[in-house]
């Protein structure tokens, strides 16, 4: 029988080595196995079937398209899989569309994936309007509660009207209301002649006593430099970028809403697609949502800003406006919540009827705390 002789104390491994071994070869490990992850992922992204879709987008001049969708069909999905998806990308200004016809035509198969706005197809079914109702949101985080509450709905609705799958949501900045003459409060839109671009923004202004006026985006400057439009709604960037300041001496800097991009995939190429493409096309709309909400948030005081002229330097281009801001008081905030009240959801309940306001009630309107009384109709 041999025997083991001890070794030298300076020869034996210390606890301290061997837990330095183990940690390194643990280490060694973790990086074979990063490594190849990352290579079956490049592979498996190499290896998608190649696609590219026919998209239209919203309006070539405004941020939702130069800053979240135009860059995702450029550069972020063809990065996303390794140049096997893309899309032949323009916007609605350019194909020479309004906002209203977009999923119709995504309905013919003119294209196959739309980014547009809820409030703008809502007349093909009034329940689209739900995640678009005026005031129902006062800041940036109830709304994303009322639009991940109303997805859900959103994409069931665009499958029955259009045969469509909503894959993304993401707003534009908060609407607020610009006029020729001083509008200082929701009180001083008594008998004023206000462009408007939904229903439900209709519904804000007839509350307070205004008079709808229903015209394009592109017709706004000249309706207000005519007298045909006294104020007009949108949010601040929009107006900016559109040159409203040009036209308007007075901001009111009171929340109406929150208009909603929608991207939507024609539910039959969709639901046909290969699982790993469908995927991977998933995760890169879900971080271009992401970034449309955060974008949306960072630049709406810029765009308060640049329209007023307040702000040290406009980050949005263009030579700043001069327009006169004005805050909302307390008193406006109640007179806000008193028309969301007696005339916006009572009237949306009214076009939307019974079974759609309790679906509301239960995803969107449990998300922003509000009801919809029973429609009457």
């Amino acid at each position: 029988m041999t025997s083991q002789r001890a070794l030298p104390e300076k020869q034996r491994p210390s606890s301290i080595n061997r837990e330095n071994n183990m940690n390194m070869n643990l280490l060694v490990r973790m990086g074979l196995v990063t490594a190849f992850c990352a290579g079956a992922s490049a592979a498996a992204a190499q290896d998608l079937p190649t696609h590219e879709f026919k998209v239209i987008g919203t309006w070539g001049n405004l941020s939702s398209w130069q800053n979240v969708e135009a860059p995702f069909w450029d550069e972020t999905i063809g990065e996303a899989s390794n140049g096997s998806i893309g899309g032949d990308a323009i916007p609605i200004t350019e194909a020479g569309l309004k906002g209203g016809e977009v999923m119709r035509l995504l309905n013919l198969g003119v294209f196959e994936i739309a980014h547009g706005l809820g409030s703008y197809v809502a007349s093909e079914n009034p329940a689209i309007e739900g995640a678009d109702l005026s005031s129902i949101a006062s800041d940036f985080e109830t709304m994303r509660a009322i639009a991940d509450a109303y997805e859900p709905v959103m994409d069931k609705l665009f499958r029955e009207t259009y045969g469509a799958t909503i894959v993304s949501l993401h707003p534009w900045p908060a609407s607020m209301i610009y006029c020729r003459d001083e509008v200082a409060s929701i009180a001083d839109l008594q008998g004023r002649k206000v462009r408007v671009h939904s229903a439900t923004l209709g519904d804000f202004v007839e509350g307070a006593g205004g008079v709808t006026v229903t015209l394009p985006f592109a017709e706004v400057v000249p309706a207000l430099e005519k007298g045909v439009a006294d104020c007009a709604i949108t949010d601040p960037v929009s107006a900016y970028k559109a040159s409203w300041h040009e036209v308007i001496d007075h901001v009111f800097a009171l929340p109406v809403g929150y208009s909603i991009t929608f991207t939507a995939v024609n539910a039959d190429l969709w639901d046909g697609l290969d699982e790993a493409s469908r995927e991977v096309m998933q995760t890169a709309f879900d971080e271009m949502s992401a970034k449309g909400w955060r974008i949306a948030e960072e630049q709406q005081d810029m765009g308060v800003g640049c329209l007023t002229g307040t702000v040290e330097a406009c980050t949005l281009g263009g030579t700043p406006g001069t327009a006169t801001l004005h805050l909302p008081q307390d008193s406006d905030t109640a007179a806000r919540q008193a028309i969301l009240d007696d005339f916006v959801l009572k009237r949306w309940a009214a076009r939307c009827g019974t079974e759609c306001v309790a679906t509301w009630n239960a995803t969107a309107g449990a998300a922003a705390g509000l009801e919809a009384p029973a429609s009457e109709g």
